[in-house]
C-alpha cells in the first residue's frame, strides 16, 4: 500500500478491524520466509541475483520475448542454451538445523550446486531449500552439507503447500 504517512495508523486500524472477522492476525519475517519457501517463491538478493537469468531461476513462464525488445535480451537467450544451472526446491532431511545461503549441494562426493535460501516450512513440516544445481542431475544420492554435516535431500517436483493455488485463487 502506498499512502501518506499521516494516514498509515488509521489505514492499519481499518485493516486490522476488517481482518478480525476472518481470524487474520500478525506474522513476522521468519513466518513470511517460511511461507515463501513452501510455495517455492524466489527472493531477490539470494535466489534472484544479477548472476543468474530468469530462465536459470526457473521463471520461464514469466518470460515473454516474442515481439519484445529489451536491453540484454539476446545475451539472456544465448545464455539460456549454454547455461548448466537450474533452480530446484529441495526437501532436506534435517531436524536440528535449517539450510541457509551458501551451503553446498552434493551428489555422492561431488559438489553439484549451492543453496541460495532455506528454512523450515511450518505448514508442511519440512525443512526446505532453494538451490541452483548444475545439469544434468539425477535425484539419487543428493545431500546438503550444513555446518560440516551432510543431510539427505530430495528434489520436490511440486511445492509442498497449496500446489494448485486453490487457496491463492479463493
Amino acid at each position: 500500500l502506498h499512502l501518506p504517512a499521516e494516514h498509515a495508523c488509521s489505514v492499519f486500524q481499518l485493516l486490522e478491524n476488517a481482518g478480525k472477522n476472518h481470524n487474520l492476525g500478525y506474522y513476522g519475517a521468519f513466518a513470511a520466509n517460511s511461507m515463501r519457501l513452501e510455495k517455492g517463491y524466489r527472493g531477490w538478493g539470494a535466489d534472484l541475483t544479477t548472476e543468474r537469468t530468469p530462465f536459470e531461476a526457473g521463471l520461464d513462464r514469466l518470460i515473454h520475448t516474442d515481439q519484445r525488445d529489451f536491453t540484454g535480451k539476446q545475451a539472456m537467450l544465448d545464455r539460456q542454451s549454454a547455461s548448466p544451472w537450474t533452480m530446484v526446491l529441495l526437501e532436506v532431511q534435517c531436524e536440528d538445523v535449517d539450510p541457509f545461503y551458501s551451503h553446498p549441494v552434493l551428489q555422492g562426493n561431488s559438489t553439484i550446486g549451492i543453496v541460495t535460501s532455506g528454512g523450515y516450512g511450518h505448514r508442511c513440516n519440512k525443512s526446505l531449500a532453494l538451490a541452483y544445481l548444475r545439469e544434468p542431475v539425477t535425484q539419487d544420492h543428493l545431500s546438503v552439507k550444513i555446518l560440516g554435516r551432510s543431510y539427505g535431500a530430495t528434489i520436490l517436483n511440486t511445492v509442498p503447500f497449496d500446489p494448485d493455488n486453490t487457496r491463492l485463487k479463493s
